[in-house]
């Protein structure tokens, strides 16, 4: 007899709960009034009905439960699925702080992204007394393409799983979705700074001696300080007038952690950065994706000068879960299991070279 949940007026919401337990949503487990599922066999037979297993093979879509009359148990189990996915990605913390170097913008399709970047008016001309006014010289522009990709697969869950009540197996799967997303996006962002595109304007290598913002010295408080003044020397396009811009951020290899982390904590003579980067270091990224244990890089705030653009499709920054639910097509009907897709969408390009550098060592 199943006892973990109790049919009731609220019985489809503890039914959604049960279900968000069992798979490790931590509000749901928080909840001391909520008894997770002890297992997927569990959770199919209550969901469903089908106590003796007879319908399995039709993914449980026939005998629907009276306790759920307005679902079914793909769709709980989707639904709970994604909640844990979202969970996760939350926390993953292979790409923690990675947000830091990119603007996110939605886009409603999967046509290439125009991006226009007009230069600057120069200073205004001294009028002479009587003598008219001149024409400023019209800045020009620059764009920048990219387009989103498709990314995803499917998960099959088999008649033989729910059989054999590998709950395991189950939970662990939009945990392992939740790391292969985080770990696709971040890849795709630390590939762009590992070997750069070229900056479509110009054709140019994104970091590149002639956007003075490539260098070959080792990460020291000395090199920062070299650093910061290219970055504030940084030109306006068209105008030529510097933009002043002010280091903000580090990205480094794990590698160079304890060089990074020192410079930031260790107050002596001759740093001009302790603490710079935020009492808890909150403004210096280490990343396990960058390959070269000696490379490194720097960037101003993208908030005042944008250096890269992530689009994802539809605005979702997460993954997507769907599912095939129609039991007299696919593989519901072909080899008796529950499919679902994930799909990730989203691309992205350099915008500008002044706000970001990169030393090669």
């Amino acid at each position: 007899m199943i006892e973990t949940v109790e049919v009731g007026r609220e019985s489809l919401d503890k039914i959604r709960l049960a279900m968000d337990a069992m798979l490790g949503v931590r509000e749901a487990r928080k909840d001391p009034n909520v008894l997770a599922f002890r297992g997927i066999k569990e959770a199919y037979m209550f969901c469903t009905g089908d106590r003796d297993l007879s319908q399995v093979e039709r993914g449980g879509l026939y005998r629907t439960s009276e306790a759920i009359a307005a679902s079914d148990f793909p769709n709980v189990l989707l639904d709970s699925m994604t909640k844990r996915l979202i969970q996760d990605y939350a926390e993953y913390a292979i790409n923690d702080r990675l947000d830091m170097l990119y603007d996110a913008v939605p886009l409603g399709d999967y046509k290439t992204q125009n991006r226009i970047r007009m230069g600057y008016l120069s200073d205004l001309s001294t009028v002479a007394e009587a003598g008219p006014y001149t024409e400023l010289a019209k800045p020009t522009d620059e764009k920048i393409t990219y387009a989103v990709a498709k990314r995803g697969n499917v998960v099959t869950i088999s008649e033989e799983t729910i059989r054999n009540d590998d709950t395991g197996k189950i939970a662990q799967y939009p945990a392992r979705l939740a790391r292969a997303g985080r770990h696709t996006l971040a890849s795709f962002i630390s590939n762009l700074f590992i070997t750069p595109p070229n900056y479509i304007p110009d054709g140019v290598a994104w970091f590149h001696a002639s956007h003075t913002n490539l260098g070959a010295a080792a990460l020291s408080a000395a090199e920062l300080d070299v650093r910061s003044i290219a970055l504030a020397k940084q030109s306006e396009k068209d105008s030529t007038n510097r933009l002043g811009l002010q280091l903000y951020g580090l990205m480094v290899p794990v590698d160079l952690r304890p060089t990074a982390l020192d410079i930031n904590g260790v107050n002596a003579v001759g740093n001009h950065f302790y603490q710079y980067f935020g009492a808890n270091n909150e403004r210096i990224i280490i990343n396990p994706l960058l390959t070269d244990v000696n490379d490194w890089y720097g960037f101003g705030d993208p908030a005042v000068a944008p250096f890269l653009e992530i689009g994802f499709l539809d605005g979702y920054r997460t993954p997507q879960i769907f599912i095939a639910n129609l039991e007299t097509l696919g593989t519901q009907f072909t080899n008796d299991q529950i499919q679902y897709k994930v799909k990730y969408v989203f691309g992205g390009a350099p915008l500008d070279f002044r706000g970001v550098f990169k030393e090669v060592v």
